[in-house]
C-alpha cells in the first residue's frame, strides 16, 4: 500500500526538472500515484504556490503526501522539512511558508522533522536542485509509508515559517484589495471575499467602480463570466470563494495592466445607484 503524492512546483514544463523528480519518485516508490497539481506557479512566488496548494486540499486524497517546491532560498539557510498534519496527510518542502496555508486547512502541524537522513537524500546533493535530491526522495519514502522520523531529526513546530495573506481594507462604501495572483486566463484573484463586499455595503450595486494606479473602470458584479457581454469586465466569486476581477473571453490582467501585488479599490459606481429592497 502506498500513499499518493500531490506535486506542485514553479518548474514549468519546458525543462526536465519535473520529469526528473518523477523519475526519482518512481525509483523509490514505483507504485505511488503522482498527481501533478501545478507546475506553472510563477517563479519564486511562494505565496501563489501556498494559495494554490491550500485551495486544492479539499479535493485531494485523504492519505496524500504533498510535495511542494517553490524554493527561491534553495541551497541557503532555509530548512528542508516534512510535517504530519492533524488531518492525516503529510507534507514535504522548503521551510519558507509554502506549505503553511495547506497545513492550516488540514488542522495544523502535529509533528515536523528536518529532511536530512543520508539514506533518504540522493548523493551528492546539488546546491540548486533540492527538488530532485531532497524533497522528491523524501516524499517517495513517505509514500512508501515510512515513518516521519526516518527522514531526520524532529524540529520545533512553533518555529516553522508561515506566509500571511494580507487582509483587505473594508470601510463603508469602499473595499481596498490586493491582487494575490493571476491565472493563465488573466483573472485577478483578490484578497477579499463576498463577505467583505457585504461588510462594505457594496453587495447591492449593479455596477462597481474599480480604481487602480492606471485609471478607473466600471465592473459588473456577476455570478459567472457569461453574465456580461464578451470583452466586458466583471467581479465574480471564484471557485475557491475569493473575489476575482475577470473579463469575459478576455484577460483582466491585460485590460487593466494589473498583476500579483497590484492594489485596487472597489466602490459604488456613481452611474449605478444601489437598488432599493
Amino acid at each position: 500500500m502506498t500513499r499518493p503524492i500531490v506535486f506542485l512546483t514553479d518548474y514549468g514544463l519546458d525543462d526536465e526538472f519535473v520529469g526528473v523528480c518523477h523519475g526519482v519518485i518512481s525509483r523509490v516508490a514505483p507504485d505511488a500515484r503522482v498527481i501533478d497539481l501545478a507546475h506553472g506557479i510563477p517563479p519564486q512566488d511562494v505565496l501563489r504556490g501556498a494559495l494554490v496548494l491550500a485551495a486544492a486540499v479539499p479535493y485531494m486524497p485523504e492519505d496524500a503526501v504533498y510535495l511542494g517546491v517553490v524554493d527561491p532560498g534553495v541551497g541557503g539557510p532555509r530548512g528542508a522539512i516534512a510535517v504530519a498534519t492533524a488531518a492525516g496527510p503529510l507534507m514535504v518542502g522548503p521551510d519558507n511558508g509554502l506549505l503553511s496555508l495547506a497545513w492550516q486547512e488540514l488542522g495544523g502541524v502535529i509533528k515536523a522533522v528536518e529532511v536530512s537522513a543520508p539514506e533518504v537524500l540522493l548523493r551528492p546533493v546539488s546546491a540548486t536542485f533540492h527538488g530532485r535530491d531532497v524533497f522528491a526522495p523524501a516524499a517517495a519514502h513517505l509514500a512508501n509509508v515510512a515513518d516521519l522520523h526516518e527522514l531526520g531529526p524532529e524540529v520545533d513546530v512553533d518555529a516553522l515559517q508561515h506566509v500571511h495573506v494580507p487582509p483587505p481594507a473594508v470601510q463603508p462604501g469602499e473595499l481596498a484589495a490586493v491582487v494575490l495572483g493571476v491565472d493563465r486566463f488573466g483573472n485577478l484573484k483578490l484578497n477579499a471575499t463576498p463577505d467583505d463586499l457585504v461588510e462594505a455595503d457594496l453587495q447591492g450595486f449593479a455596477r462597481l467602480l474599480l480604481r487602480h494606479a492606471g485609471g478607473t473602470a466600471d465592473v459588473i458584479p456577476a455570478r459567472t463570466f457569461a453574465d456580461v457581454p464578451p470583452g466586458e469586465p466583471a467581479l465574480i466569486e471564484d471557485s475557491s470563494g475569493s473575489l476575482a476581477v475577470v473579463v469575459n473571453q478576455g484577460s483582466a490582467a491585460k485590460s487593466f495592466g494589473l498583476g500579483a501585488g497590484s492594489s485596487l479599490t472597489l466602490s459604488g459606481s456613481p452611474d449605478a445607484a444601489q437598488p432599493s429592497d
